[in-house]
């Protein structure tokens, strides 16, 4: 499950950061099944104001191994979280299925990690829900930031394995990381960016500048990282993002 960040010590500018388009452009994504994905343009009112923020901030980036997140991140609050919670509960809560909000955790993040620089299951599509009780769920947001579109979107995919063998599959990477074991070589490793033995990719949402997704965070997804060979460790150049996390009471069925 994400995990909070500590906030930087100095939040600077941090009440000016823009607020959101109260007239964005929507529309729903069908994914598979009954999952959908709401994709919002034109987000936010002056996008480049979060991204001067975020280059102004960059000393208080910091990595967190607990997110699994391929690259260094920075806790977001305050006026912007509320906003981005308030878009939430106006334009997904409905076709993502839940009823409230139970937790919320937001945090600009940096892709700078190759393949080869991170750990195997870090290469896997994954998703944020599991471990929650029964009746609770988790949804996400990604927010794009960047205007190189190589830099690539959101990825999601459809497990063709049994259950079963997905989590066997993570917990022995996980036995292996622990143990600080070598995995066996994969060839020239990749992120999540196509079909596999134990995933089909279903569906691609391209990224553009100023454009938030919210999905389920139950449906297996990746950054679809096709040329990480690209991404500089620079805010104002790199593959800058906001992420969010929900923690919701699902709606009855």
């Amino acid at each position: 499950m994400p995990q909070p960040l500590p906030s930087p010590p100095q939040q600077v500018g941090a009440a000016a950061l823009p607020l959101l388009n109260p007239r964005p452009q929507v529309s729903v994504v069908p994914i598979f099944d009954d999952y959908q994905c709401i994709v919002i343009d034109d987000f936010m009112l002056e996008p480049e104001e979060l991204v001067a923020y975020a280059a102004r901030n960059r000393a208080h980036f910091k990595d967190d191994p607990r997110n699994y997140y391929p690259g260094p991140e920075l806790a977001l609050g305050g006026t912007f979280a509320a906003g981005v919670r308030d878009a939430f509960l106006q334009h997904a809560r409905t076709p993502l299925k839940a009823r409230r909000i139970l937790g919320m955790a937001s945090r600009l993040s940096l892709v700078t990690r190759r393949p080869d620089q991170v750990l195997p299951a870090q290469r896997l599509p994954h998703r944020d829900s599991d471990g929650l009780p029964v009746g609770e769920g988790m949804a996400a947001m990604v927010l794009y930031l960047f205007k190189d579109e190589r830099y690539g979107g959101t990825s999601f995919f459809k497990p063709t394995v049994p259950m079963q063998e997905i989590t066997a599959l993570l917990q022995e990477m996980k036995r292996q990381e622990l143990a600080g074991e070598a995995p066996p070589a994969d060839g020239s490793p990749t992120f999540a960016i196509a079909s596999s033995r134990h995933f089909e990719k279903v569906l691609t949402i391209p990224p553009r500048y100023n454009r938030a997704i919210f999905y389920d965070g139950a449906v297996f997804h990746s950054g679809d990282l096709r040329a990480p060979e690209l991404m500089v460790d620079d805010p104002l150049a790199g593959r800058l993002t906001v992420n969010a996390f929900f923690r919701v009471r699902m709606a009855a069925a």
